[in-house]
């Protein structure tokens, strides 16, 4: 059962209470994770840093990437518009494994992504406070070759399994040989804070 309605401002409080990596517990169809055609992207602006990805909820479905991998602040800045990362929520052909997850959370702009071997994210936070990080780690999410260094410690993560991260804090990334995860921004509302809970382990 949900709780109380919460508006924005609340719901960022209690989100801001829980530790800053979760694993979680949430189905996902491995049969049909196995049959995703990817089509890979250079996600971001610069060819340096050997990252791709594969649009899950795009704009308006399709997966040229053309929009949803570019920083969203560059865009907007460049075409003189004002979108959200909630504004990406049309599911691809690509988002069938995630079916349930999709079904019980509210998603924006959410994607694959590839880091080759040297691939990497240099020292950032996430910025935007509607919404929240949860990844789905796929292959080479290893701790001898996945290195995610979270505010200074680094983060043991696994394949195949689901994480809540605090990414609003600062981090960064580094693959030693190819690595593949699927990254959600998920909205920050009480509905999603209830449903990501039920998804504890413990809660």
């Amino acid at each position: 059962m949900l709780g109380p309605t919460l508006n924005l401002s609340e719901s960022y409080i209690q989100l801001a209470h829980f530790e800053d990596v979760i694993e979680l517990q949430i189905p996902i169809s491995h049969e049909e994770l196995n049959k995703v055609e990817y089509n890979w992207h250079p996600y971001g602006t610069d060819p340096k840093r050997y990252r791709f990805g594969c649009s899950i909820l795009s704009l308006d479905g399709s997966d040229t990437g053309e929009i949803d991998l570019r920083p969203l602040w560059v865009y907007n800045k460049e075409n003189k518009t004002k979108l959200l990362e909630m504004d990406f929520n049309i599911p691809t052909k690509h988002s069938t494994p995630f079916a349930y997850f999709l079904e019980k959370f509210d998603c924006g702009r959410s994607h694959y992504m590839k880091l080759e071997k040297g691939g990497h994210f240099l020292w950032h936070r996430d910025h935007g406070f509607d919404s929240f990080r949860i990844i789905y780690t796929i292959d080479g999410c290893d701790p001898l070759n996945f290195v995610w260094i979270q505010d200074n410690t680094v983060v043991p993560l696994q394949n195949k399994k689901w994480y809540y991260i605090n990414t609003k804090r600062k981090h960064c990334v580094f693959s030693f040989k190819e690595t593949k995860f699927a990254i959600f921004n998920v909205e920050i509302s009480q509905k999603n804070i209830d449903n990501m809970m039920f998804h504890m382990p413990i809660s």
